[in-house]
């Protein structure tokens, strides 16, 4: 059975969300100890700005219930296991286990696959039709397949929701002019600017911390517009390298990370989105004439203030905003894509039941089966066609049948054993596939896909 424990920025706020946030490391360690518990096969953990999610496969519940027949005993079971892993994430983080069990989304059975087929498409994004998720859903498969945390029936599940979200990008427009965090913080610093430096010769900057995807994105659209853009690294060398790569090295200007503190007042705009916390304290940001606006796009935080901590320290001219903040003009996004959306959600709910019948025909049983009667089938056949024929008389009729079905189950006997043996080898779907599509148990073939594909792009941070 596959579940889903959610914390997004749905049901959860930015400062929990910061608390919840998890580093490969710490990843690694949550899953191991999950992995630990009696009826958890199989463990993926999703950490980004905006959700923490746990994906797990648990063991057949029917091997977990006597009344194995009713469907409510089973969800009962599949809910206290999923209970567990929140009594066990809000240790791990330190966190009271009530606030998580009260905000907590668990989706089970097929309302988990759809789920995790919805966030692979960037259906739950704040940006509806960002691209970012999905590639962040990768690393994270990534991790937990390269640490032995996950196997078959989980890269299963990620495999076809990659495929989902392939099909509703390339089937809707939903990621046409797609947007993200880090293109919507700019648009707000582009009217930010025009406001204050409308019909003014004063000359104005910005400063990008970090250069991962949001920084990239930022520096981007930021010298699209012409802004007068410099860029701060914890290494130097991969601002360096990553300004060659997109041909602005003698564009942008670099600082050294250790002359932050320092130069941070000196820019109109500023955004931060590096790994790693905390990283300018209120202490740092001394009152200017000018107004200023920062976005703290990282989680956890990049700053240790807000705009209310700066005004209650009289000063009145620095607007933050953080991911959350976003949301609003993220909502503008979203209703102009109604239509996209709706689509899209069609095509997720056919790849769901997709999904489910996928996995019913790579069981070995259907397969040995379907095998089997095809035998009979011929095996009637070629008996009525002697008779006919005048080869055999209709008396013999009932001992040729059984002399053929011993021929063919003696034949089927040796394939059917390994068939069963390989079962459960997580490199066996595609046997298993080519199998069931040569007999006619199911329609189409996936052949050397079974692996998800993942993104090995690193991102320097």
């Amino acid at each position: 059975m596959y579940a889903v424990i959610s914390f997004s920025h749905k049901n959860t706020n930015v400062a929990l969300r910061e608390k919840l946030h998890f580093s490969n490391d710490e990843n690694i360690q949550f899953l191991s100890t999950i992995n630990k518990f009696d009826n958890i096969l199989e463990s993926i953990l999703l950490s980004t700005c905006n959700r923490c999610e746990v994906y797990i496969f648990i063991k057949d519940i029917n091997d977990l219930s006597k009344q194995n027949d009713r469907e409510d005993i089973k969800n009962q079971i599949a809910i206290k296991i999923c209970n567990d892993i929140v009594n066990s994430l809000a240790k791990f983080k330190n966190i009271s286990q009530e606030i998580l069990h009260n905000i907590a989304l668990i989706e089970l059975n097929r309302n988990a696959i759809h789920h995790v087929f919805c966030v692979a498409s960037s259906l739950m994004s704040v940006v509806v039709g960002e691209t970012q998720i999905s590639g962040q859903m990768k690393e994270a498969y990534k991790l937990s397949y390269n640490n032995n945390l996950c196997s078959k029936e989980l890269t299963r599940l990620f495999h076809f929701a990659f495929r989902c979200a392939a099909s509703v990008r390339s089937m809707t427009d939903i990621s046409k002019n797609s947007v993200s965090v880090a293109s919507i913080a700019t648009n707000i610093a582009f009217d930010f600017l025009n406001k204050e430096y409308k019909d003014s010769t004063k000359e104005f900057n910005a400063l990008v911390v970090g250069v991962g995807e949001m920084g990239v994105i930022c520096i981007k659209n930021l010298i699209k517009h012409n802004v007068k853009t410099t860029l701060c690294n914890r290494t130097r060398k991969n601002a360096e390298d990553k300004l060659k790569d997109l041909g602005l090295i003698d564009i942008v200007s670099i600082i050294d990370f250790n002359v932050l503190h320092e130069q941070i007042n000196q820019y109109d705009i500023v955004f931060f989105a590096v790994s790693g916390g905390i990283i300018i304290t209120q202490d740092k940001i001394f009152k200017t004439t000018k107004n200023r606006i920062f976005f703290d796009l990282s989680i956890p935080r990049n700053l240790s203030f807000d705009t209310k901590a700066l005004l209650d320290s009289n000063i009145s001219n620095i607007e933050v905003i953080c991911v959350d903040d976003l949301k609003n003009k993220a909502e503008e996004h979203i209703n102009a894509r109604k239509d996209n959306i709706k689509n899209a959600m069609g095509i997720v709910g056919k790849f769901t039941i997709d999904f489910e019948c996928w996995l019913s025909s790579l069981g070995v049983d259907p397969i040995i089966k379907t095998m089997r009667h095809q035998a009979k089938l011929a095996s009637i056949k070629e008996i009525d066609r002697a008779i006919k024929k005048g080869f055999i008389p209709e008396a013999l009729r009932n001992n040729v049948e059984k002399l053929l079905h011993s021929a063919f189950n003696e034949f089927l006997h040796s394939p059917t054993k390994r068939l069963k043996n390989i079962s459960n080898d997580e490199n066996s779907d595609s046997i298993l596939e080519s199998i069931a599509n040569v007999f006619g148990v199911q329609d189409r073939i996936l052949l050397n896909r079974y692996k998800c594909e993942y993104d090995d792009t690193k991102l320097n941070v």
